[in-house]
């Protein structure tokens, strides 16, 4: 017996392409053959894949397909819908499912070089290309990594390590008082970065915000000098371009200004709002991107590259070896080798083991082209504006805030709500909410602005239109009169 090289046999592969041929025409000819949020059933669902052990033998790959298709794919949310407005990414396009499943094919390890030449020069060059499309100087790039929060990580252990002297790596940061300051709009990960890097999440120090969750860039500088009188020393800024809740831009220039005379650490959490670097308004919100120490930039958001895929990026990558080399001479045989695209990537990472996450983004740029790209985002924020105008003009419902980004928070508020306190408000929109998904129709999320509950839509599905768009808020509409008949607004 071969063991597995007996799955590898001509047959088995054309029976393989074929059925995955098969699901990914259904998948993407179709995007609403089926509902948006399939029926809920937890008792059956648990039932199909709560098993406490292994299966003793297998059943075969025929069975095993049908078993993902009849019970995990019809049990699972349509990303690829045209009403998917969940979260900060929608479905996957064919180039980046492919580079996907060619990675795993070939299953190298981004580590050293002499594992993956070629793999180590694609990763190379496309986190090059990103530095350049988000506006970076010139030598600008990175690393990719498995997701915005690692990245972040890693991002503030550079800013730790060379901005609170040279000892602190073997060392540690000791008694010290140091601070992160931070909108408090900023992504949860930025706070366990502080406490994995040991610093503990009250060095994290929340900044004043707007109606877009934006920094304030006066209360920035009060609490520097609130930093300044308790002594601690203030060693990284995080401005978020494209902030979790709203879409909105902290004011990138203006902390860079301030930051720059104070030797601080400026980071651009960019995950979400790099792509709109791509369009006419947004090269404003990234003006002083090219004086940034570092940002990071997810490419399974706006490239619609499958999860995860977020690029790291320095003007000065060679800061990540210095910060993250090992001496492990199991594995890297030369770790005096010249900080150049030849060098074991492994060697400017926290990870070890590395996958060739850059595939789906190099063919991503391969097939589509950079062009391509930008016009898709441009279109998307004009789609974003067209929404938000039409919300604005039916007297039923309230925008929250003007748009930085395809992110749109708004309210169901009709006359009829006047009267009505917050807690009875806040029942309805997570009821109406609730019955949308039950219909299958639509799975949008929810936040919270100013203590109330809002409704919030992600803009950038390419396969979201005028008249879908149109279609959720009747249902919202006519799910919030009902609502109000069953329980009158003097009831709340």
């Amino acid at each position: 017996m071969s063991w597995l090289q007996d799955a590898h046999n001509q047959e088995t592969i054309d029976n393989i392409m074929g059925r995955l041929a098969t699901l990914l025409k259904k998948h993407y000819e179709q995007p609403e053959a089926a509902a948006c949020v399939p029926p809920l059933d937890q008792a059956r669902l648990k039932a199909l894949f709560h098993q406490e052990h292994p299966p003793e033998q297998g059943m075969g790959f025929e069975a095993a397909m049908e078993h993902f298709e009849n019970d995990i794919m019809a049990n699972s949310i349509r990303t690829w819908h045209p009403l998917f407005l969940n979260q900060m990414f929608a479905g996957a396009s064919f180039p980046a499912i492919v580079g996907d499943l060619l990675a795993g094919m070939l299953n190298p390890t981004l580590a050293t070089f002499e594992a993956s030449p070629a793999g180590t020069l694609i990763e190379r060059s496309v986190a090059t290309w990103m530095a350049e499309i988000i506006g970076m100087k010139p030598g600008s790039s990175g690393i990719f990594l498995p997701g915005g929060s690692l990245s972040n990580l890693m991002a503030l252990t550079v800013a730790r390590d060379t901005k609170l002297g040279p000892d602190i790596r073997q060392k540690g940061v000791g008694a010290q008082k140091v601070g992160i300051l931070v909108s408090a709009g900023c992504h949860y990960s930025i706070a366990n970065a502080a406490h994995l890097l040991g610093l503990g999440t009250d060095s994290v120090i929340k900044v004043a915000t707007n109606d877009r969750n934006e920094l304030l860039i006066e209360d920035f500088k009060d609490k520097l000098a609130m930093c300044d009188r308790e002594g601690r020393r203030v060693f990284a800024a995080v401005a978020t371009c494209g902030i979790t809740v709203t879409g909105g831009f902290d004011p990138l220039q203006e902390m860079i200004e301030v930051c720059r005379d104070r030797d601080i650490h400026v980071h651009v959490d960019a995950a979400f709002g790099g792509a709109m670097a791509m369009t006419r308004f947004g090269k404003e919100l990234f003006r002083g991107i090219e004086q940034a120490d570092s940002v990071i930039w997810d490419a399974h958001k706006w490239l619609h590259s499958p999860l995860t895929c977020t690029v790291l990026l320095l003007p000065n990558p060679s800061l990540l070896k210095a910060v993250f080399a090992s001496n492990a001479s199991y594995l890297f045989h030369n770790p005096d080798h010249e900080p150049d695209a030849t060098d074991d990537l492994g060697q400017y990472t926290l990870l070890c083991g590395k996958r060739f996450d850059a595939l789906k983004v190099w063919l991503l740029f391969q097939i589509y082209g950079r062009n391509y790209f930008a016009e898709l985002a441009e279109e998307r924020w004009q789609f974003s504006l067209q929404i938000h105008q039409w919300l604005r003009n039916d007297a039923d419902f309230e925008p929250c805030y003007d748009l930085r980004s395809p992110v749109m928070c708004f309210r169901y508020a009709p006359e009829a709500l006047a009267g009505a306190d917050a807690a009875y408000c806040d029942r309805l929109h997570r009821w109406c909410r609730q019955k949308t998904m039950e219909r299958g129709l639509a799975l949008f999320n929810m936040s919270k602005l100013e203590g109330r509950v809002v409704y919030r839509a992600i803009l950038i599905n390419p396969l979201s239109t005028q008249a879908k768009m149109e279609e959720l808020f009747e249902n919202l509409r006519e799910l919030g009169e009902q609502f109000m008949r069953e329980n009158p607004v003097s009831a709340g």
